[in-house]
């Protein structure tokens, strides 16, 4: 044999484990360390506490994968607009100032009309978020507008309770 068959291949032959060999005790040794560690009191609160993470994460990768669906805009009913009257052209009605088919009741409408007025929009296209009590006769109202493109003007609208009924100062 010369010096340069001995780089590419070793003089000794490879070593084969036999079953019972070291191969398989030391699978044996790897499949049994849980079973060794829950012989011991540290190493049975770290399987519990390993076992809880592994149930929790699992718990919250669920709750996550079926969380509700997003709400149909079927259900949204736009403020400042009663849900009987003469039906409208939807393009007329974009492109006119908004009209108040009945007296709103509420603060939220009376917000919702007065701002569409204010932004130029159908009143359809305005929608209040929240309602904030500053007084027994006052109320801020948060309304936002969806107006052309992608413009979302927001704002609160101060409203005041008067003998008829509910006004924007």
């Amino acid at each position: 044999m010369n010096a340069e068959s001995t780089v590419f291949r070793s003089s000794r032959p490879a070593v084969v484990l036999a079953p019972g060999g070291e191969g398989v005790r030391a699978a044996g040794w790897v499949l049994a360390l849980p079973m060794r560690l829950a012989a011991t009191p540290l190493g049975r609160r770290l399987l519990a506490a390993v076992s809880l993470a592994v149930v929790l994460v699992a718990a919250v990768g669920f709750l996550y994968d079926s969380a509700d669906q997003p709400r149909l805009a079927a259900n949204f009913h736009p403020a400042g607009l009663a849900a009987e009257g003469p039906a409208v052209d939807a393009g007329r009605q974009a492109a006119a100032f908004p009209v108040r088919a009945k007296r709103a009741a509420g603060p939220a409408e009376v917000a919702a009309a007065w701002f569409a007025a204010r932004q130029r929009v159908a009143v359809d296209k305005v929608r209040s978020l929240q309602q904030r009590r500053v007084s027994a006769t006052e109320t801020q109202v948060l309304v936002v507008a969806e107006a052309n493109g992608s413009r979302l003007p927001s704002g609160y609208v101060t409203v005041r309770k008067g003998p008829g009924g509910w006004k924007v100062p």
